[in-house]
């Protein structure tokens, strides 16, 4: 406004005298141009303060959408990162329940005698292993029939059962050993007015892959067998780890 008023006030002093008297110039109808000016100039005042109020309000609005794009963001990276964890958990499970579903384990032996025929084992200074040669059933052939040793295929939790029986007035029992290390037994002594005895034991074992399995007779006793088969070995996977 202060130009305005200083560049009226240089044409003022611009007019001559005569100017000032002569009835072309109408001071009062200058002063209202200068104070239309000054109302425009306080209207555009006014208009800038608005903009620059809103301006500041936009700005705040845009940081905070900001803010919040880099919050969603970094949960949605977060929710990504979960994500693929539980799709690769999933695939494991997948493939765990796959392998089990795959995987068929279970065998039951007996000690060989047929027919009429029978036999003693033992006794032996020395516990002896035992081989069970008749397989009844070997799914997996995770049971081998000339070393009587059963190996794990696959980590899991494994049932075991064995069964021993003594006819005559004789001790004897059966060590279950896993990689070589005594785990169960199961021992029957001589019978007074029973002359036939059955022992037996069981066990749940979590193996590894190659684990080994095996029955051995304690030392000093002995096992007899016949064709009835009453000396059974068996075994199976219950489930996979």
């Amino acid at each position: 406004m202060l130009i305005f008023i200083t560049v009226l006030m240089l044409n003022v002093w611009a007019i001559s005298a005569d100017d000032v008297l002569s009835p072309n110039i109408n001071i009062l109808e200058e002063l209202g141009k200068i104070k239309t000016i000054e109302t425009i100039m306080k209207s555009l005042e006014t208009e800038m303060e608005r903009l620059r109020t809103e301006n500041e309000e936009q700005a705040k609005e845009l940081k905070t959408l900001y803010d919040t794009t880099i919050d969603t963001k970094i949960k949605m990276d977060e929710l990504i990162k979960q994500n693929t964890a539980l799709t690769t958990k999933l695939k494991k499970l997948e493939e765990k329940t796959d392998a089990s579903e795959r995987v068929k384990v279970a065998f039951s032996a007996t000690l060989s005698a047929l027919g009429n025929n029978h036999k003693f084992i033992g006794p032996y200074k020395e516990a002896t292993s035992l081989v069970y040669e008749n397989a009844l059933t070997n799914i997996g052939n995770a049971y081998d029939t000339n070393t009587g040793i059963f190996t794990a295929p696959v980590k899991g939790v494994y049932y075991f059962n064995f069964v021993l029986f003594n006819p005559h007035a004789m001790s004897t029992g059966l060590r279950l050993l896993k990689n070589g290390n005594f785990v169960v037994g199961a021992t029957d002594n001589p019978p007074g007015q029973d002359t036939e005895d059955t022992a037996s034991n069981a066990v749940c074992l979590l193996l590894e892959q190659g684990d080994q399995i095996h029955l051995q007779l304690w030392e000093n006793r002995h096992i007899y067998t016949d064709g009835n088969r009453r000396n059974t070995f068996s075994g199976h996977l219950l489930f996979t780890m």
